[in-house]
């Protein structure tokens, strides 16, 4: 095998790996998690079918946790297919379509499920440079979330769902991220940003616009099988990382919403196992650690769980 061909599979375990952890780091109110690394530099073309769990059963007035009476609980499921197809070395096409299955307890209560709001990205690595033992890359990313999903579903009591838990947001939006990543022999360090731009959509018959949103990602990984790299073996990486998601408030028929919007931010380990030369499968859990939501009596997610397996073509 060539030098340049070990190198390719190297930065491409490790690529994916990368991904596999910040995967979960998801906007799950504009549908669309970070799908098949549109912040990181993989090469290659695949298919990814990606399982996404997210509890929301807490209640908070900004910083502080208070009381939760009426035992509100909100449960997102989310099924993603994404398709990946590189056009060159530097240029990586995607689409994801989400399968979503929403359910509230509490004061109010309900479920919904069917296919979520599709998204198209590309991604396109500027900067790419190697050595014997390290690897340096930067890219940037665009994208667009369509309003393909539903938004009309409403609650046992005849209401509707309010616009976190419909299947779609209603509302075209627009993706900017960009991303660095830094390797060094087993270990290697990234740090991530996304960033949704939504237009105006609805929820049953209300005006709805979701606030700004921002992704951001510190990970560190590494290799913890084979010491020694083997671009025909199996390996094993772990993770350990600090994301989150940050919201501004959203608007209801053109009027901002005081309690909405705000910053969670989650401690991230993960695991991958990489099956040369098709198959990925990783597994990550996000805990939340630090919740800023704005105004009064905000449900605020508890955690989160995402596994996904990929096969590079």
């Amino acid at each position: 095998m060539s030098k340049y061909n070990i190198y390719r599979i190297t930065f491409l375990a490790i690529s994916l790996f990368v991904f596999s952890i910040n995967s979960s780091s998801a906007c799950d109110f504009c549908q669309l998690s970070q799908g098949i690394s549109p912040l990181e530099t993989v090469r290659g073309s695949g298919v990814r079918i990606n399982e996404r769990y997210t509890l929301l059963n807490d209640i908070y007035n900004g910083t502080e946790k208070v009381d939760n009476p009426e035992g509100d609980k909100e449960e997102h499921l989310t099924t993603e297919i994404t398709g990946f197809y590189a056009i060159n070395s530097d240029i990586t096409l995607m689409a994801v379509l989400p399968y979503k299955k929403n359910s509230t307890q509490g004061a109010e209560s309900g479920s919904v499920s069917g296919l979520g709001d599709m998204a198209v990205l590309g991604r396109y690595t500027f900067y790419n440079a190697h050595t014997l033992d390290s690897t340096t890359t930067f890219a940037g990313l665009l994208g667009v979330k369509f309003a393909t999903g539903k938004t009309d579903a409403k609650m046992d009591n005849g209401e509707f769902f309010d616009s976190h838990n419909q299947l779609g947001t209603g509302s075209t939006d627009y993706l900017v991220g960009l991303s660095c990543s830094r390797s060094i022999q087993r270990l290697s360090l990234s740090a991530n940003l996304l960033g949704v731009i939504p237009t105006k959509g609805q929820f049953g018959d209300v005006s709805h616009q979701f606030g700004n949103m921002l992704n951001y990602d510190l990970t560190a990984k590494y290799r913890v099988h084979p010491a020694l790299f083997e671009p025909t073996a199996s390996q094993i990486f772990l993770a350990l990382g600090i994301n989150g998601e940050l919201r501004e408030r959203e608007k209801e028929n053109d009027v901002e919403v005081p309690n909405s919007g705000g910053n969670t931010t989650y401690l991230s380990p993960g695991v991958q196992v990489v099956m040369a030369p098709h198959w990925i499968f990783e597994l990550s859990y996000q805990h939340a650690i630090y919740h800023n939501l704005y105004g009064d009596g905000q449900l605020g997610e508890t955690n989160r769980v995402s596994g996904g397996l990929t096969y590079l073509l």
